[in-house]
């Protein structure tokens, strides 16, 4: 099995086989957990493929339901009877419970609140499970880069709790009594955490935790300037909310966010803030079944999922203030190839997909641009190589205009590298290597699959493609068509391209003909042009104003 993943060979079968054995024999006993994924490291980068995503699940019944509508919510007794399933004959404890509870809300709040907007998070925390799930939380977000702080007034004295303190004292991370608080609490924090009561409580909230929530209920005060205002995140149940009819009195905790564990309450259904969330990803197929749940499927490894849609947002006001080292000329690579080189190790080593897709523009006779993603297949001094079907739309722009420009992004790392050049066809010899290297289904797609033509619709596709398949038998070759094959882009230019602070990028251009200099809105470049000392070509280096 190993042998066949290293190979990258056989991996829809193998999962489609283990996933029946898992749902015939093990369907009951088999928790839904984080999707298995096989991180395949190429040993040359023509072998670099990406498999989308496949998903082992024991069950069925957890649909990507993510409409409020359609999800199942919790009466208290219900969500009682589950705790009391997964801590009993599902053999769980309550620390593995607290933890992934507390790792999905700091997930939930990292999803939203970028640490390099809204650092300062106070974790307020009660005295029962709700409040540990606040701690747990608060130190999940210290490791994310943000600076929390925690109000803890009625300790739980449990070695649980004590536990979580230590954990968090063992950070450094400051313990504040509600009157270290100041009253005005936007002046000191930019995030709230209310993980005071949870889903069990009953009656009227006592001291201090009464004085608390009104301190929170002042922050949504209209005499309140909004643009100042910190995040208020409830942790399951908005504080002193009834768990299943909501804020009774309407004069209740407003939370601009909620999450959700397990699965959302009846209260949440008067949820009105802009962000919903549903965490902790622990929920068994059988308690699945039992109380006929509709949750939404969590995306990926992710530990949250969003419940909704999410808010419209200013178009204009989206702006990223990118933290990266800075890019000097000192620390570059004087060959462009071996720059790439190095900025593409980078982005594999990060575990990035798909590092080796780049943005493919071209121009035909008619001089309107087009672009569209490809994978890069191949690099070296000679250029950047890929493969396609030579009566595309692209191909054709190349054949009347033999000139492109591709664009890498790793978003991950605040990188772009663009690469302008001439384009011409890969000899017959190297498409046919690459050809048969391929997949078998990669293979008989290339024959199916007229690409970019008009077709009456996808079943002609699949018929063509079935037809291929049994025409080509297992073990027999299949021919390269003649009219799929690669390309290759021959540079003239490079530009590399990395984000910093305040949107004073650095950028540099790698110019192998002396083109006139050009420049991007808030960029810092430097230009490489070449000149000859001694018989030999060098690079001389200018920074440009952005």
């Amino acid at each position: 099995m190993l042998q066949m993943l290293q190979k990258g060979k056989g991996m829809t079968s193998l999962l489609l086989s283990i996933y029946q054995l898992l749902q015939s024999k093990f369907a009951h006993h088999i928790l839904t957990a984080p999707s298995t994924t096989a991180i395949l490291k190429p040993s040359s980068l023509p072998f670099l493929r990406h498999n989308r995503s496949y998903q082992i699940r024991g069950m069925t019944s957890v649909q990507g339901v993510q409409d409020p509508e359609t999800v199942s919510y919790l009466r208290q007794s219900e969500a009682a009877e589950i705790d009391e399933i997964l801590m009993g004959p599902l053999g769980f404890s309550v620390d593995q419970l607290m933890e992934l509870a507390g790792l999905s809300v700091a997930t939930a709040i990292a999803e939203v609140y970028k640490s390099s907007e809204r650092s300062r998070v106070l974790a307020i925390c009660g005295p029962g499970n709700n409040g540990g799930d606040g701690l747990v939380a608060a130190r999940h977000l210290y490791h994310f880069g943000y600076k929390p702080y925690i109000c803890y007034p009625k300790r739980t004295a449990k070695p649980l709790y004590n536990g979580l303190v230590t954990q968090l004292e063992s950070l450094s991370v400051p313990f504040l009594s509600v009157e270290d608080l100041p009253m005005d609490l936007s002046d000191s924090f930019d995030i709230l955490v209310d993980a005071m009561f949870g889903f069990s409580f009953h009656g009227t909230p006592r001291p201090p935790f009464d004085d608390l929530i009104r301190r929170l209920l002042n922050l949504t005060s209209p005499d309140m300037n909004a643009s100042r205002l910190p995040a208020i995140v409830s942790v399951d149940i908005p504080s002193g909310w009834h768990v299943e009819e909501g804020d009774l009195s309407g004069d209740g905790i407003k939370p601009d966010m909620l999450v959700s564990l397990t699965a959302p309450k009846l209260c949440a259904k008067k949820f009105t803030g802009q962000h919903h969330f549903l965490g902790g990803r622990f929920i068994p197929p059988a308690i699945i079944d039992k109380f006929r749940l509709q949750l939404p499927a969590y995306p990926g490894t992710s530990m949250c999922v969003r419940i909704g849609k999410p808010p419209r947002v200013d178009i204009s006001a989206l702006r990223e203030n990118y933290v990266s080292p800075e890019l000097l000329e000192g620390q570059v690579d004087s060959d462009p190839f071996d720059q790439f080189q190095k900025w593409f190790d980078d982005a594999l080593a990060a575990g990035l997909k798909e590092p080796n897709a780049m943005c493919l523009s071209t121009t035909g006779s008619d001089r309107k641009p087009s672009s569209r993603f490809v994978l890069l297949k191949g690099f070296n001094k000679d250029g950047f190589v890929w493969y396609t079907n030579y009566g595309s739309r692209k191909a054709h722009q190349i054949s009347e205009n033999p000139h492109a420009a591709l664009l890498f992004y790793w978003d991950a790392l605040n990188r772009q590298v663009r690469v302008e050049g001439s384009v011409e066809k890969v000899s017959e010899a190297e498409s046919e290597h690459y050809f048969h290297s391929r997949p078998r289904g990669s293979q008989i797609g290339a024959i199916a699959s007229d690409q970019s033509s008009v077709i009456p619709g996808q079943q002609v596709l699949h018929q063509k493609y079935k037809d291929l398949e049994a025409k080509y038998s297992v073990g027999s070759s299949i021919p390269k068509p003649k009219h799929w094959g690669g390309y290759r882009l021959k540079p003239e230019v490079f530009e590399f391209w990395q984000g910093q602070q305040s949107r004073l990028h650095d950028s540099f251009g790698l110019w192998l003909l002396n083109l006139h200099a050009f420049g991007s809105f808030c960029t810092t470049w430097l230009r490489y042009t070449p000149k000859e000392i001694d018989g030999k070509r060098v690079w001389k280096i200018d920074r440009l104003a952005p």
